[in-house]
């Protein structure tokens, strides 16, 4: 049944380092697979759904017995990820489509886990860097650049505390997490107007801007395509653009297309 507030999930992972033999630091700049000691694993995953307030999150240490035998174990982390996707309608992530998704997918592989569902995605990596001109596409530099935030900064060797089994040093990485996920958050609704991917509200029985939901439209002008006239609407809350096939008579099917 259709509802008006599709399912929308903000989320973002960390991932260990991963340990490897090398006879020495200068010139490799390709290590053989047989030197992997160790695969890296996820540390954390935090997440939030649009529209509430808590930012969820799930660690190696949320299953303390699996982490007293081995703290880099992440059946349970990867557990809770997978169910959390599945649950989504659209998930929001920076740089996620090339990494924190795929990420999850291997390791959800791995522990023996069935594929997830197609899932869609807005990556604001490539919205900022296929829609804007940025010195950096980097989330931090995006969110201090906008003015709505910047990532944490961490302890010093954090990443190889919490590869030392340092519950300490995974409680810090959560807390950063969870930051970054509201920063992600943040970046999206200033980027959302150029976001044309985002999924369409109007498919989940909403009525106004398909991006944000938003009653606030105004009329634009027209857009004339080659078969077709549209008519042109800018939504006043978030900012975007779209467009509604215009009516033989005058008036506008308000129908995205």
């Amino acid at each position: 049944m259709a509802t008006s507030r599709p399912r929308v999930l903000f989320w973002d992972i960390e991932t260990s380092l991963m340990p490897v033999a090398v006879f020495q630091l200068a010139h490799n700049d390709w290590i053989d697979p047989s030197s992997i000691l160790e695969e890296r694993y996820i540390i954390a995953g935090c997440w939030k759904w649009e529209g509430e307030s808590k930012v969820h999150s799930v660690s190696v240490l949320d299953d303390p017995k699996r982490f007293r035998k081995n703290p880099h174990d992440d059946y349970h982390v990867v557990k809770t990820l997978h169910s959390v996707l599945a649950d989504a309608d659209v998930i929001v992530h920076h740089n996620g489509d090339s990494f924190d998704k795929r990420y999850v997918d291997t390791r959800a592989l791995v522990h023996g886990f069935p594929a997830l569902p197609p899932i869609d995605s807005v990556d604001t990596y490539k919205v900022a860097k296929s829609r804007l001109y940025l010195a950096s596409n980097k989330l931090d530099y995006i969110g201090r650049l906008l003015g709505v935030g910047k990532k944490l900064e961490t302890t010093p060797k954090l990443w190889m505390r919490v590869m030392q089994g340092d519950a300490d040093a995974v409680r810090e990485m959560v807390t950063y997490n969870k930051q970054d996920v509201l920063l992600l958050e943040r970046v999206f609704e200033k980027l959302r107007p150029f976001v044309s991917n985002h999924v369409n509200r109007e498919m989940f029985g909403g009525v106004g801007c398909p991006r944000c939901g938003s009653s606030k439209v105004q009329s634009r002008g027209v857009h004339r395509a080659i078969t077709k006239t549209y008519q042109r609407w800018q939504c006043q809350g978030c900012g975007g653009w779209f467009r509604t096939l215009k009516a033989s008579e005058g008036t506008t099917q308000y129908r995205v297309l």
